[in-house]
C-alpha cells in the first residue's frame, strides 16, 4: 500500500512538472554540461529505511525522518556534493554501469519502498535514458574508515532517487549498509 501511494504521489509530482524539459534521453556524456547546471544548488535529502550486513546478520534500521540540506556545486568539470558534517565532498560522475537492480538474495533483507525500475516507470522511460550519477567519498568515524557510494537517478529535474551504500571493516569484520534516499531541489 505504501509503495502504491508513493508511486501515485511521484506520478502526480511528475505531471505537475510537465512543463520542464524532458529528463528522458539526457543520460550521455554530451548532456553532462546540462546535468551539471541543472543539479547545481541546494538539495533537501531524506534517508529512508535500510539495513546493514554484519557478520552474517541482517540489521534493519528505519528511516531517520530528518530532512537535511546538501549543496551540489561545480568544481571545474566535476560535480560535487557536500553536507555541513561531511569530511570530504561526494564526487559525482555519470554512471557507466548497466541497469541498476535491487537483488535481495536473503529473505531477512527488507525490500526498498521503491526500486530503480519503479522510479524509471514513474519517469516514463528506461532508467538507462535517465541522468544517473555515482558519487563516492570516504570518512573516518570512531576510527573506522567508511567508503560511501551514492547511486542517484533523476525522476525529473528537481527530484533524485538514490541508494546509499557504506562499506567498512569493524574489528576485522566487513560491514555493508544500504538505504534509499530521496532528494528534491530546495524551493520546489
Amino acid at each position: 500500500m505504501k509503495r502504491m501511494l508513493l508511486t501515485m504521489g511521484l506520478a502526480l509530482a511528475t505531471q505537475a512538472l510537465a512543463e520542464e524539459p524532458a529528463v528522458c534521453g539526457t543520460s550521455s556524456a554530451s548532456d553532462w554540461a546540462q546535468i551539471q547546471e541543472v543539479f547545481t544548488g541546494e538539495w533537501l535529502i531524506e534517508h529512508q529505511a535500510g539495513y546493514a550486513l554484519f557478520n552474517g546478520m541482517v540489521l534493519p534500521f528505519p528511516g531517520d525522518g530528518e530532512v537535511e540540506t546538501i549543496t551540489i556545486f561545480q568544481l571545474g568539470d566535476t560535480l560535487q556534493a557536500t553536507h555541513p558534517e561531511a569530511q570530504a565532498p561526494l564526487v559525482l560522475r555519470l554512471a557507466d554501469e548497466p541497469r541498476w537492480t535491487v537483488e535481495i538474495d536473503n529473505p531477512e533483507i527488507p525490500e526498498p519502498l521503491l526500486s530503480p525500475e519503479d522510479v524509471a516507470l514513474v519517469a516514463g522511460c528506461s532508467q538507462l535514458e535517465l541522468p544517473r550519477l555515482i558519487g563516492t567519498s570516504t570518512a573516518v568515524v570512531d576510527e573506522v574508515a567508511m567508503e560511501f557510494t551514492y547511486r542517484m537517478m533523476a525522476v525529473d529535474w528537481s527530484t533524485l532517487y538514490g541508494i546509499m551504500q557504506i562499506d567498512s571493516v569493524v574489528n576485522g569484520t566487513p560491514v555493508e549498509a544500504r538505504r534509499t534516499v530521496w532528494m528534491r531541489l530546495a524551493g520546489r
